[in-house]
């Protein structure tokens, strides 16, 4: 599976408000957090360069810069960036999404580090207004499960003070913002205290359609503990959409504790060398192929039939379709699955304000609304019966 590496363009507002803490809050979190906790291990991060689409001149550069000036105040010390590059390039290591386990153990230990931190990048551009997104997860390469993960997506406006106060909203300001939060959150959930805010993405979906769901009955009795999040198919010509959705799905079921994640890197490479590719369907033989190592009980998957990104300008709103499903490993047979299509102004607002201008936001909150029943079912609270539901 090939992917560019660059940086992708785009359109949202309400982000810092929506995904993210803003970074004053996680510093008060923090101080509580901290007043009464015993310090923590402070772990040694080896930041593996972000996948990443489209063309931002030294958009890498900028980021890494940004997350690195972060990682000290959340207790991670880091490997300094050239050495990762030398020994990724070294052993001709490109694509950072398909490395599997044996590899990530190899390259943690060859540049000293205890912890990985890889990405993607879905959005980065400054012009006609700053906007980034982008998501992030946590490996111990010791073992195979996602030890935390944050997703960021934040636009200039958001940052904008009354007129005549305060500085211009640069590019560089708002990534050294969204790169505060990102830390902060990674920080958080590595500290077993995992950032929820379902809350705040569900608060303004009240004009949004249900989605179609379909659940398992006594979902609870398969004990689904382990999931690996499979690349979503890219139905649109967005570069991108697919994992971006993926991504943001697996970001939702960390923050849960429901389960725990296993990276996808080993599962993609199986899945390629019995010669499926990027786009293709994975069909039954594949998931149970992917249950001999490392034990995966189920399966996400899923297909994202319509991104549009929306126009700011024209007050035109971003658009979602999509549909998702979680696949037993041990036998192929569906457990969960489900269908949604959103808009970003089907929301509660004043003159349009509140209304989602960027479409990973509005992928964003419907991941959230549809998982809900999901990990309820896990739990044995779901009190639904077979078929397809209106959650």
């Amino acid at each position: 599976m090939c992917r560019g590496a660059g940086f992708i363009a785009a359109g949202s507002m309400l982000a810092a408000l929506v995904v993210a803490a803003p970074s004053a809050t996680a510093e008060r979190a923090r101080q509580d957090e901290g007043a009464s906790a015993a310090p923590a291990a402070r772990h040694r991060v080896a930041v593996v360069p972000f996948t990443a689409r489209g063309g931002v001149p030294d958009a890498w550069t900028l980021l890494w810069s940004a997350i690195q000036a972060s990682l000290p105040s959340e207790g991670f010390d880091y490997v300094p960036p050239l050495a990762m590059y030398t020994e990724m390039k070294s052993r001709r290591l490109r694509d950072a999404s398909i490395l599997t386990h044996e590899e990530l153990s190899s390259l943690a230990d060859a540049v000293g580090a205890d912890r990985l931190l890889l990405g993607e990048v879905y959005r980065f551009r400054s012009a006609p207004e700053p906007e980034v997104s982008f998501s992030g997860r946590l490996i111990d390469p010791r073992r195979l499960g996602i030890e935390s993960m944050s997703f960021t997506a934040l636009e200039g406006r958001s940052l904008m003070r009354p007129a005549g106060t305060g500085g211009p909203v640069t590019l560089e300001r708002v990534v050294a913002e969204a790169a505060g939060q990102f830390v902060a959150e990674l920080g958080a959930s590595s500290r077993g205290r995992p950032f929820d805010d379902s809350e705040r993405l569900r608060r303004a979906s009240a004009l949004a359609p249900s989605p179609a769901t379909f659940i398992l009955p006594r979902l609870a009795d398969r004990n689904i503990r382990r999931v690996v999040v499979l690349p979503f198919r890219n139905q649109t010509t967005h570069l991108g959409a697919g994992q971006a959705a993926a991504d943001i799905f697996a970001w939702r079921l960390v923050a849960s504790g429901q389960v725990s994640l296993v990276d996808a890197g080993d599962a993609v490479r199986r899945l390629l060398l019995r010669g499926w590719h990027t786009g293709a369907p994975v069909g039954r033989a594949e998931v149970l192929a992917l249950r001999e190592d490392p034990g995966i009980d189920a399966v996400l998957m899923g297909s994202v039939d319509r991104w549009v990104e929306g126009v700011a300008a024209g007050a035109v709103p971003p658009e979602i379709n999509f549909s998702a499903r979680m696949l037993d490993a041990a036998t192929g047979g569906i457990l969960w699955a489900v269908e949604h299509e959103r808009r970003g102004d089907q929301t509660h607002t004043i003159y349009g304000l509140g209304n989602v201008r960027l479409a990973e936001i509005l992928m964003a909150r419907s991941a959230s609304e549809v998982l809900e029943p999901l990990l309820r079912a896990l739990k044995g609270k779901e009190g639904s019966s077979p078929g397809v539901s209106r959650e």
